[in-house]
């Protein structure tokens, strides 16, 4: 092979930096298989913090050309877990073909499956640049093969726009944007509800779920909760079930300071975003909480309480079902989980906090004012 291509990824720290390194190896050969054969192609990779830090494009941009020189790359490609705007849109990806660099927004590819799909979004990302710099004669064909409808397979709700822009800090770019907005935003929140990792705060709920617990089995030794579980109907059980789950949240939130208040140096728009992000990938933790103590109850239900006993306190009418036993769980749940986690310590303060864009924005700037 007489030419060799180094292609540089620029990964923010967590998810971006995971996903570049699991995929780093597999991009060189569809490269080679899908753009030139007789081209070495080779992928190194960076984790660096302003990359999941910075809030526009050009900042972004602006890094990665000056990490591509400095490293001497022929290429690179941030990858990065911040929501990109442009005024309104949604901004997926953007690419500044003159200097050879380009960011990959990873929410914007919603929940799972993503990492399949930005391998592919970086291939194609990489195909654009090649054609642009080093092969002329193949610009018109990119551009009549309608590039987007590549990536537009690695979106299959939502759609992406190639647009054709000129900025003064980048040079000349492609920019691609997640349509229609309302589609693309819920998917924007969905894959920004996975790079919090809302299942990684579960060792830290362990406290409360014991407060909850005890409490809970603690009252169902008076048959007043079985009374409970009995009258109430089941659109009361609802209520009382997203009470438990909404005042979790809440308490959460206030009691560790999560919520993002206005500031300088955040945007209402981001700001407002980062909020929602942290409420939805609260309900996500405290419902999968809410689940395992479900079970814990309805186990202790099961092997504490005998179904004749439960009829006869009761009052029963009828024929004893398997179906009170699980109401009788659901009471429980719920009245532990207002009563006694209300005011219980969760075990990891800084994984708690790390599960919030704006924390873990603030920590990497930290960082980077160390290493300058």
């Amino acid at each position: 092979m007489s030419q060799k291509i180094v292609v540089g990824l620029i990964a923010a720290p967590e998810l971006p930096a995971s996903i570049g390194k699991k995929y780093m190896e597999r991009i060189a050969p569809q490269l080679q298989n899908q753009i030139k054969q007789d081209v070495e192609w080779e992928m190194k990779i960076i984790v660096d913090p302003l990359t999941g830090s910075a809030e526009t494009v050009g900042e972004i941009l602006e890094k990665a050309i000056e990490i591509k020189e400095t490293e001497e790359w022929d290429y690179a490609v941030c990858l990065t877990d911040l929501p990109l705007f442009h005024e309104t849109n949604i901004v997926g990806a953007d690419i500044s073909l003159h200097h050879g660099v380009a960011q990959l927004s990873i929410p914007v590819f919603g929940w799972l499956p993503t990492k399949k799909r930005i391998q592919n979004a970086i291939i194609q990302i990489i195909r654009e640049i090649y054609y642009y710099q080093g092969n002329s004669d193949k610009i018109d064909e990119l551009e009549k093969s309608k590039p987007e409808r590549i990536l537009q397979k690695q979106f299959p709700v939502s759609r992406v726009k190639r647009l054709s822009t000129k900025e003064e800090v980048v040079g000349k770019e492609a920019r691609y944007i997640a349509y229609p907005r309302t589609v693309g935003r819920i998917r924007l929140l969905m894959g920004m509800t996975q790079a919090n990792r809302p299942m990684s705060i579960m060792p830290s709920l362990k406290s409360i779920i014991a407060v909850a617990f005890s409490t809970g089995v603690f009252g169902l030794i008076f048959t007043t909760i079985w009374e409970l579980s009995y009258i109430l109907s089941n659109y009361r059980l609802i209520a009382l079930n997203a009470a438990a789950i909404g005042l979790m949240v809440f308490w959460i939130i206030t009691a560790h300071n999560l919520w993002e208040n206005p500031s300088s140096q955040s945007e209402p728009k981001l700001r407002r975003l980062y909020n929602q992000t942290t409420i939805l990938t609260l309900l996500i933790s405290v419902i999968s909480y809410y689940v395992v103590l479900y079970i814990l109850f309805l186990v202790a239900i099961i092997v504490l309480i005998p179904p004749d006993v439960y009829a006869s306190s009761i009052n029963l009418e009828g024929e004893f079902t398997f179906v009170y036993f699980l109401r009788l769980a659901w009471v429980a749940t719920s009245i532990s989980t207002i009563v006694g986690a209300i005011g219980a310590s969760l075990e990891n303060e800084e994984l708690v906090r790390d599960i919030t864009y704006g924390y873990r924005q603030k920590r990497r700037y930290s960082e980077i004012e160390k290493t300058n």
